[in-house]
């Protein structure tokens, strides 16, 4: 009997760890886009070069990752970063964003 529970809650709590560290997975992503996102957009507004700021924040995000650095409007930065996430089924790969604005201090 023992044996039957097993064999059947076994799939179960499999599922739900692979779902736990999908989830987790995704808020790591989110994470990382929010960071490059805000650091993009305070190197730009300091009066680095978009292109320079890019190159320098690239490494801490995958490389699929799309910025869109919009600015300075009335005295504001804002950089915007995609990315798509990493899925073990391809139904389960999302697109996240995150955005960030900064007071233009050039």
């Amino acid at each position: 009997m023992v044996t039957a529970e097993t064999a059947v809650l076994a799939p179960v709590v499999a599922l739900c760890l692979a779902l736990g560290a999908w989830i987790i997975s995704l808020a790591h992503l989110q994470v990382r886009l929010i960071d490059a996102a805000r650091d993009t957009a305070r190197l730009v507004a300091r009066g680095e070069p978009p292109a320079d700021a890019v190159r320098q924040i690239r490494g801490t995000v995958p490389g699929d990752a799309r910025f869109r650095i919009s600015g300075p409007h009335h005295g504001y930065v804002t950089v915007r970063v995609a990315g798509r996430s990493r899925a073990p089924l391809p139904g389960l790969s999302w697109r996240l964003e995150a955005s960030a604005t900064c007071v233009d201090e050039s």
